[in-house]
């Protein structure tokens, strides 16, 4: 077992970056009540920082012993006292910490048995690295990574290899920029397609590098595409809820493209939350009787949030109640707070194996750019999240009781007359495929339904060229049966597009940037995908 002596942590660099990170997961503490844990957690962040010395005592002493100790699954109560007696001896300062909180998460990590198993093979072939795995973790604080083991700014650049597909920002205001991408075919399809990311995330997950851009896959396919880069949200930003990711947002890229390319219909692609966003869109120009909208698809969606999956057990009326304090105070919710959440749902993969792999073993993953993206997180408007957990999480108003009004106009999911493509991913934890094609059921026009291997996000980004995944089409009347579904060889990337073309329109000369009418703000990807 390596020690830490190659770690200098009194690197300017290195200390600004994790006193930075150090406030950021302090104001996570105000969405939680006080617990041993959280103490523990915020003690140890700090004596990195403000006491190095003491902080290498416990790294090179004492976490050797509690290593031991997790990997011994018959150990009792007694034995994790006198552990925490032996911590306490060197370090008073947690003597005051709820051990029975602290006692409870290592039962978890060690009811994890893979992880477990993993961790005693290491300790018996002395393969622990902690100081490698110490500069790992400076690495991953410098490079902001909110995961393990994500972020990976020595292979990944945006603009270089990723959201690297040729484009120009056309259109900008305090929400969000618009890209128009530049053609790579002779001629182009007459209606273009605009591209809804979700609003909890970079946009960049649809323009990955490389075979993985589905972005640079549509243009190759002769498609004109837009795409909206949200802005990163401050505490300015605190009173935005729904009505203004709408209007402001997807409505306001709407009125740029019609102006831009006049007499064309859209077809609007909405992905995860970006998929509300763009249903409460269609239905609300329905309601006005505009007919602006070629097509509607939704990837990874839930509108009916009757089973909405292990999300769903985490919201309450006291789980609002006990986060709208702080939400308000803050102005949005964290993105380390958002990223975790939805970390926590696959544990080992996200959390426990990469810190035991980057951290202990000192043992990097190859870099992946979906990973990098998922470590690169952005913040909520307060507002937005508690619209989000009361309209929809609590009260399923898109699809059942009282219809939700945006600007006047009720908003009927069911009067949406444009044709509909509903995706769901097989092992999605964020919005369950079944709950997804719940929705089928909730339109006038029965929509093609297509179910794709893999999870929420690896689901999603499944190129034809990485032949990785098939898919399913689904029956419109029993969206919920893959028994009855026609199995597709290859990426549902295809069966999209066969989705798009009846709806594309007329093969004419690609549009000049902008239109020809709009001057070009910057190149893609643009200023807002890189705030911090």
């Amino acid at each position: 077992m390596q020690g830490l002596q190659g770690l200098d942590p009194s690197q300017r660099e290195w200390i600004q970056a994790w006193l930075s990170r150090l406030n950021a997961e302090s104001q996570l503490l105000n969405f939680f009540e006080p617990t041993g844990i959280n103490e523990l957690g915020h003690f140890l962040t700090s004596l990195s920082a403000e006491d190095p010395d003491r902080f290498r005592v416990f790294a090179t002493d004492l976490l050797p012993k509690l290593i031991q100790a997790l990997l011994d699954t018959e150990s009792d109560d007694l034995s994790w006292a006198e552990l925490f007696d032996e911590v306490t001896v060197s370090f008073p300062e947690v003597e005051g910490f709820d051990r029975s909180q602290i006692l409870w998460l290592i039962r978890q990590v060690q009811a994890t048995d893979e992880l477990i198993a993993k961790l005693r093979v290491t300790i018996e072939s002395g393969q622990i690295n902690l100081e490698q795995g110490l500069d790992n973790w400076r690495q991953d604080i410098l490079a902001g990574a909110i995961l393990p083991d994500t972020i990976r700014p020595d292979a990944f650049s945006l603009g270089q290899n990723l959201a690297a597909t040729p484009g120009d920002v056309v259109f900008e205001n305090q929400l969000f920029q618009l890209i128009q991408y530049r053609p790579r075919t002779d001629t182009v399809h007459e209606n273009p397609v605009l591209l809804i990311p979700a609003f909890v995330n970079r946009f960049y997950i649809l323009d990955l590098s490389g075979e993985y851009s589905m972005v640079r896959w549509l243009v190759d396919q002769g498609h004109t595409v837009f795409l909206i880069s949200w802005i990163n949200p401050t505490e300015m930003l605190a009173p935005y809820e729904m009505t203004h990711y709408v209007l402001d947002g997807a409505l306001a890229a709407l009125d740029q493209i019609d102006r831009m390319l006049p007499r064309v219909k859209t077809q609007v692609m909405g992905y995860c939350a970006g998929g509300i966003i763009a249903t409460i869109l269609a239905a609300w120009l329905e309601a006005r009787g505009e007919n602006r909208i070629a097509s509607l698809s939704l990837l990874t969606t839930l509108l009916d949030y009757q089973e909405p999956g292990p999300l769903g057990h985490l919201v309450s009326e006291n789980s609002i109640d006990a986060i709208r304090q702080p939400l308000t105070n803050l102005g949005y919710l964290p993105a380390e707070l958002m990223l975790r959440t939805f970390a926590s749902l696959r544990p080992h993969d996200l959390l426990f194996g990469r810190v035991l792999n980057s951290y202990v073993l000192g043992q990097r993953e190859k870099p992946f750019p979906l990973l990098h993206w998922l470590g690169d997180g952005t913040r909520t408007p307060a507002s937005l999240v508690l619209w989000i957990l009361e309209e929809l999480y609590l009260n399923n108003r898109l699809v059942g009781g009282t219809p939700i009004e945006l600007a006047g106009q009720s908003i009927d999911v069911a009067s949406i007359n444009c044709p509909i493509f509903l995706f769901g991913a097989e092992s999605d934890d964020i919005s369950p495929w079944q709950s997804v094609m719940m929705a089928a059921r909730q339109f006038s026009n029965p929509p093609i339904c297509v179910l794709g291997e893999g999870g929420h996000n690896a689901g999603v980004i499944t190129p034809p060229a990485n032949n990785r995944h098939d898919h399913y089409m689904l029956s419109a009347a029993n969206p919920s049966n893959k028994q009855t579904a026609e199995r597709r060889k290859g990426s549902w990337w295809v069966s999209w597009n066969q989705f798009l073309l009846p709806q594309a329109g007329a093969n004419v000369p690609p549009p000049q940037p902008g239109g020809g009418l709009r001057p070009v703000i910057e190149v893609a990807p643009g200023r807002y995908v890189k705030q911090p």
